[in-house]
């Protein structure tokens, strides 16, 4: 995941680098800018969030079966009174048959497995100070990998892979910016409105708020299933900390629904647009493909490989059904033969 996220900062601050060079900064000192307000930053963030975020885990985790019992009584007393207000609901036995589902889900150690998730995420928080110094290094050493890549290039093909090069970096460029001003505007919505509804019975302060409005817009970013994932968390921790509040777990599902309406009609296309270009259908299909093949790291990228893929198709069909593009790679082949055949005295 560090790396991922290195990439997506890659592609957000190498915009700025190039303005600074425009602006007669030259690359070394650039870069020398980046990484002193990284290491800057990285010290604010190890002295401050960090130690915050791993006690708020600690202590999550230690709360657990808490929460746990408390978020099964919510869910069985709400079907309850479901099952007295509608006929179907009582014949099908709704509560009872969730209860035997969570006692199989206990019986499986379900409760050890929501602790592992935590002590996961105890370790793998501290890994986040290593994505400034390898977006660092994507910096500094992207171009020389362009040219190692384009040496072994024949020449007849040079300037259709440099061609490619630009669209692929546009494309993820596009894609990546699109996708961080997506996930403001949503924390920014989310945010407001989970503080907004929970104020009054004192559940969320703003930035708690604004954390879970955060955490909720980056589950996000795995198409159609991290919206749903994001709205059952941030009703789970209504219903925690109220459990009696059911109209405010109604009001949350709402906000999520008019939040995700917003994404589909308004924040996407002002934000990731149509950058990819690609038919519904195509991406429903890559979305599980990626997470049948990659799991959770498989969600996340399926959509920027699918561009990369895409541009990728798209060259190569250029190329090879380009008939002055062939014949100048067969006359190359051509002369280096005769050549070799001189050097010969063949």
């Amino acid at each position: 995941f560090p790396l991922i996220l290195a990439v997506v900062l890659y592609y957000l601050v190498q915009p700025l680098l190039q303005r600074l060079q425009l602006a007669g900064v030259t690359t070394a000192q650039a870069l020398g800018i980046f990484l002193g307000a990284a290491i800057i930053l990285t010290l604010i963030f190890s002295l401050t969030i960090l130690p915050s975020m791993l006690s708020s885990l600690s202590n999550f985790q230690d709360q657990i079966p808490t929460y746990w019992d408390r978020l099964q009584g919510v869910i069985r007393d709400n079907l309850l009174a479901l099952e007295g207000r509608f006929a179907f609901a009582k014949n099908a036995n709704l509560a009872d048959s969730l209860q035997e589902q969570l006692n199989l889900f206990l019986a499986g150690a379900g409760k050890e497995y929501v602790g592992d998730v935590a002590l996961f995420l105890l370790h793998w928080l501290p890994s986040l100070l290593l994505v400034p110094f390898l977006t660092f290094f994507f910096l500094r050493d992207g171009t020389a990998f362009h040219r190692l890549v384009l040496r072994a290039v024949p020449n007849a093909f040079f300037e259709k892979t440099l061609l490619l090069f630009d669209r692929m970096d546009q494309q993820m460029r596009a894609y990546f910016r699109g996708m961080f001003g997506l996930t403001m505007l949503d924390t920014v919505s989310l945010g407001l409105g989970l503080w907004f509804l929970g104020r009054g019975a004192g559940i969320f302060g703003f930035w708690d708020a604004m954390a879970l409005g955060l955490i909720c817009a980056v589950f996000a970013w795995v198409p159609y299933i991290g919206s749903g994932l994001g709205g059952l968390l941030a009703v789970a921790t209504v219903a925690v900390k109220a459990p009696q509040s059911s109209g405010l777990m109604l009001a949350v599902v709402v906000l999520f629904l008019g939040v995700r309406l917003l994404d589909e009609f308004l924040y996407t296309p002002i934000t990731v647009g149509r950058a990819l270009r690609m038919h519904p259908l195509i991406t429903v299909m890559m979305i599980f493909s990626g997470g049948m093949l990659g799991g959770v790291y498989g969600l996340l990228l399926a959509m920027p490989l699918l561009g990369i893929f895409t541009v990728l198709g798209q060259m190569f069909a250029e190329v090879w059904f380009d008939p002055r593009l062939r014949a100048r790679y067969h006359a190359r082949g051509m002369l280096e033969k005769k050549l070799a055949s001189k050097d010969l005295g063949i």
